[in-house]
């Protein structure tokens, strides 16, 4: 099975370079939580070449990792906008980590707010009315910035939310596309039932 996973982008002055880097820890997340070996394809920061690759790899599963804030590497912001429109023209499932998540949420309309209190550590998720259980999920954090629940684009639905009133998971409500704000790609923090959550719906829509 093909993944497309998007990358963040690195700057390293002393060599000139602005880099693009993947967490090699996310071959065996998507290996576990697919629950079948996958081939992950990590897509260039090259918006003009991303829809051609997209195309041409024709993925089962589109991945928006997380690592770098919107607007601070405008490549990555434009290859990331191909990727969410690709996954909606064809259909192709999208999981959306962190700043994954706040990409989809800019690119259906919404915005984002700073928050405080959300950068390394873990803390508990609540499920949202009407969401099957588990009704708590224990999680990792390591974002600063969130989306309050009133902001939340039209076309998604919350599903699980911070004590403070922003939404740490939502789902498309016509598009088979999930967005978390923890990493499952990260074991150190969080528990294992949340990586549970996201590898249910990923069997479901693959």
């Amino acid at each position: 099975m093909r993944v497309v996973i998007s990358q963040r982008v690195d700057l390293h002055p002393a060599y000139g370079e602005r880099r693009d880097a993947l967490d090699q820890a996310w071959g065996d997340a998507l290996d576990a939580l697919i629950g079948a070996p996958v081939s992950v394809l990590p897509l260039p920061n090259r918006p003009a070449a991303a829809a051609r690759a997209l195309q041409e790899w024709a993925p089962r599963l589109v991945v928006l990792s997380g690592g770098n804030d919107l607007g601070d590497a405008p490549e990555r912001d434009a290859t990331e906008a191909a990727m969410l429109g690709y996954a909606r023209d064809t259909g192709t499932p999208l999981l959306a980590v962190c700043r994954g998540m706040q990409m989809v949420q800019h690119f259906l309309g919404g915005t984002l707010d700073a928050v405080s209190g959300h950068v390394a550590c873990e803390h508990a998720v609540l499920a949202a009315a009407g969401v099957s259980p588990p009704a708590t999920l224990r999680v990792n954090s390591y974002h600063k910035w969130g989306i309050r629940a009133a902001a939340l684009a039209d076309s998604l639905e919350a599903l699980y939310l911070h004590g403070d009133g922003t939404v740490e998971a939502a789902r498309h409500a016509r598009l088979p596309w999930l967005a978390v704000m923890w990493h499952p790609e990260r074991t150190v923090l969080g528990e294992p039932l949340a990586n549970q959550w996201i590898a249910q719906w990923l069997r479901e829509v693959l």
